[in-house]
């Protein structure tokens, strides 16, 4: 669940980001008076990553850097809003209990079992069955070491698992991560 949060906000925010960058790029240039600020004139040459230097009017690359400045402002004050918030937390919170159910159902069957291995493993059960009827004691602080571990094993599962269809779709052939020595499962 918690992978799938981190996927769907990363993507809204790219999304933020591209429509900001898109309302810059119309921005006209009425902020300005006319012809005061922006008497210059000229080229600029900047450097491309992928075919090398390229020569830019002055006034276009200035407006390029006011744009990127407007940007970064921007995240500024987005990161300035959330100081001291959970982003994923407040994302889950804001959810629908149907949208809530969307984000635990993707996981696939081998993600699954690996989970309940896991947990069968840490209990100290072999059978699935016997894991419903197993009365548990554990303070809170036990509690929550196992809630934060079961978490993270889960998030670094479905990752992996994340990966291995993205690399399938893709058509490459899978990397396996390679345990140090002497953790095999």
């Amino acid at each position: 669940m918690f992978r799938n949060v981190q996927f769907r906000l990363e993507l809204q925010q790219s999304l933020e980001q591209v429509a900001l960058t898109d309302a810059q790029s119309i921005r006209s240039d009425s902020d300005y008076a006319p012809g005061t600020q922006k008497k210059v004139s000229g080229e600029v040459i900047r450097w491309r990553d992928d075919s090398g230097p390229e020569k830019i009017d002055a006034v276009k690359y200035i407006e390029l850097l006011e744009i990127e400045i407007d940007e970064l402002k921007h995240q500024l004050t987005q990161r300035k809003a959330l100081h001291g918030h959970n982003e994923i937390l407040d994302y889950l919170k804001s959810l629908e209990p149907q949208n809530l159910q969307e984000l635990t159902s993707t996981a696939g069957e081998d993600a699954l079992e690996a989970m309940n291995t896991f947990i069968q493993r840490l209990l100290g059960v072999s059978d699935p069955a016997q894991l419903k009827r197993t009365p548990t004691e554990a303070t809170a602080p036990e509690l929550a070491r196992l809630l934060y571990w079961l978490m993270v094993v889960g998030y670094s599962v479905r990752n992996i698992e994340v990966r291995f269809d993205m690399e399938r779709v893709l058509g490459m052939p899978p990397k396996l991560p390679e345990l140090p020595p002497g953790e095999n499962l």
